[in-house]
């Protein structure tokens, strides 16, 4: 469900992605959603659904050199596939890194049988045509560059960096808790961060910390400045905006909180950044019918405010002077966060302000069609962009329809999440909820933003907060979405960069007069 949304948020930058994703993982509902079709079998003695695979057509007969590759092929193979037999399975980047080699020597039924078919709509014969396309494509194999596991909400993701005549591309592994290979998919491999300055990384400290929201445990980083002549440091807790995110919100090469961290740090502010839970944890199929925003971002981020001010008695942090940066979807419930809060803990000093980064003015799912049409109709559509087009108003109709209810359907909803996330967010004037907050405001805006449109949104802010005396609003010519250098196109996400220098000043100047 939430690499569904995910990918539907990221306003169409998946298009660019030229891998081909196999994966794709969760039981239940989520499996159905990420196989993309409504097309599901029920597997035999249970109640799981399984993705159908696609019928592929018929292969011409194999030519007598054909089969000779193939066999040479399979010899060279043998050891591979007997040092496989012996890995434990709990060891999953070795496991990943056989599987992979296999892949290069084109050991497509030793592959399935690896692969937890319930889970990935994908078999031999699909893995022998989509690999012998890519390979021709990416040229000679000549080594791997790392392999890497993150923990996320579905299990243990292995990647294996690969690098090949023509092009770098990562394959990802996806393990289960019970060892189970539940997805595979590849893509050109992501640009590596490089923080804007070097001399940042010596001026702040980094601390593991964990904030326990409930029953889950979410972990994170204090990062405190190195200026021990100062008694207590000012506090920005960093959160989240849409999507599987980590404590760093990384995007290809970028990571913002990570730069608002190093940054505000030489400042001489000390942040708080923690793993979004939807990125670590599978949400339950229990929960699916009451999943609200609450659940992807209030509560976690009260249960951190709350860690702040447990930290403040071991670490040098100033409660009294507590912020919080919020972007997009964090921003416009932050009437919540701050309500909650103040139920939560009553007789602890309130936030002393927030920053908001590209806080949308209109709905959350009426951003779509300006984020489509500004990526894609620009240059005319194809049919397929049509119908994406098509789906778009259709399911925004759907939220703003009064027969939306608890039994809609989430393939007629935006982003594929469900109805009562949308019933709440239509009850929410979250327009007039931050219109009516006394705290200090800073609210910011990229003008090459155009996922978060800043006419629509940022100047509409604008004109609605004139006047009052507790709000600092402020645009960046330069600036897209992430608060990098862009020129407006889908190709700004493409790279990699960093927050503006500018921008953190200026937040480290509005947090030093609280």
């Amino acid at each position: 469900l939430f690499m569904y949304k995910h990918l539907h948020y990221s306003g169409g930058r998946w298009l660019f992605f030229l891998g081909v994703c196999l994966l794709l993982a969760s039981p239940t509902i989520a499996q159905t959603i990420s196989s993309g079709k409504k097309t599901t079998k029920k597997t035999a003695g249970s109640g799981s659904v399984a993705p159908v695979p696609p019928p592929v057509p018929p292969s011409p007969p194999p030519t007598p050199a054909m089969l000779e590759r193939k066999d040479s092929l399979a010899l060279a193979a043998k050891p591979e596939i007997e040092r496989l037999d012996t890995i434990p399975k709990e060891q999953h980047k070795e496991r990943a890194k056989s599987l992979f080699h296999l892949l290069l020597l084109e050991q497509y039924s030793i592959l399935e049988k690896n692969f937890d078919t319930t889970k990935i709509a994908a078999r031999a014969v699909h893995l022998e045509r989509i690999w012998g396309a890519a390979k021709n494509i990416l040229g000679e194999f000549r080594s791997i560059s790392e392999i890497r596991s993150e923990r996320q909400a579905i299990g243990d993701v292995v990647t294996v960096e690969a690098q090949f005549k023509n092009a770098d591309f990562d394959f990802r592994f996806n393990f289960s808790d019970n060892h189970n290979v539940i997805g595979f998919s590849y893509s050109p491999s992501k640009h590596k961060y490089i923080p804007a300055d070097s001399t940042l990384v010596g001026a702040s400290s980094e601390t593991e910390i964990t904030v326990n929201s409930g029953e889950y445990t979410l972990p994170g980083f204090l990062t405190l400045p190195k200026d021990s002549a100062k008694q207590r440091f000012p506090i920005a807790l960093l959160l989240h905006d849409q999507g599987p995110q980590d404590r760093d919100r990384s995007d290809n090469g970028y990571k913002p909180n990570k730069d608002l961290a190093l940054g505000l740090g030489k400042l001489g502010i000390a942040t708080l950044r923690y793993d979004k839970r939807m990125r670590l944890y599978q949400l339950k199929e229990k929960d699916v019918e009451r999943y609200t925003i609450n659940d992807e971002v209030v509560t976690d981020a009260v249960a951190a405010l709350q860690t702040v001010r447990s930290l403040a008695k071991t670490y040098p942090i100033d409660t009294n002077r507590i912020v919080i940066i919020a972007p997009t979807l964090s921003a416009m419930v932050l009437p919540r966060i701050l309500q909650q809060d103040e139920l939560l803990s009553p007789s602890s000093r309130r936030v002393a302000g927030a920053v908001a980064l590209a806080l949308n003015y209109v709905k959350l799912y009426e951003l779509m069609m300006p984020r489509f049409e500004h990526f894609f109709a620009q240059d005319g559509l194809t049919m397929e962009e049509v119908k994406q087009q098509t789906s778009i108003k259709r399911r925004i109709e759907t939220v703003e329809s009064s027969k939306l209810s608890l039994k809609t359907s989430i393939y007629d909803l935006p982003y594929g999440i469900p109805a009562k996330y949308w019933l709440d967010l239509r009850s929410y004037n979250h327009v007039e909820a931050i219109s009516n907050l006394s705290l200090p405001l800073m609210l910011l805006y990229g003008e090459q933003d155009h996922d978060v449109d800043f006419t629509m949104n940022g100047l509409a802010w604008k004109k609605k907060l004139e006047g009052k005396g507790n709000v600092e609003w402020k645009s960046y010519p330069k600036l897209f979405h992430l608060f990098a250098e862009g020129n407006g196109t889908i190709r700004d996400y493409d790279r990699k960069g960093n927050v503006d220098a500018g921008l953190i000043n200026d937040i480290a100047q509005w947090i030093g007069k609280r």
